[in-house]
């Protein structure tokens, strides 16, 4: 017999048993997880850039960026890098007097590969000049369960 716990086996509060069935609890909820965004801004002119990480969505990831490219300086900032569930890299010339300059940027799965795509991508834009990164950051999921 099946008896609620508390009840007398035989009580009319019991039902037949099934045979063979087996008492089985019920599977744990999984942890549920948000891929975040992350984004960068630039302006070319004034030589600002503005980044956002940790974002749930890609409008707020924008926000964030060109909100941070405007309060660094930025007039005429414009997105050039959304990423969202990797990482990404800024890559800029070493000898930072060097006029013009070009930075570079890249997105990927891990910082080493966006830091291999972007050095490599300045590099060539500065006459094959050496470049370093600034900036480095993977976006990650967070748990929400």
């Amino acid at each position: 017999m099946a008896c609620p716990q508390g009840v007398t086996p035989g009580s009319q509060q019991c039902l037949p048993s099934k045979s063979g069935a087996v008492n089985v609890a019920p599977a744990p909820r999984q942890p549920r997880w948000k891929l975040t965004w992350g984004a960068f801004a630039l302006d070319n002119e004034a030589a600002v850039i503005g980044t956002s990480t940790g974002e749930f969505s890609k409008r707020s990831a924008v926000r964030t960026a060109m909100d941070k490219c405007a309060a660094s300086g930025g007039r005429e900032c414009i997105i050039t890098l959304t990423y969202k569930n990797q990482c990404a890299v800024i890559a800029d010339h070493i000898d930072r007097d060097k006029q013009p300059r070009f930075g570079s940027h890249a997105g990927g799965p891990t910082i080493e590969d966006a830091s291999r795509t972007a050095l490599d991508s300045c590099y060539e834009k500065n006459g094959r000049s050496r470049c370093e990164i600034i900036y480095s950051n993977c976006t990650r999921p967070v748990l929400v369960n």
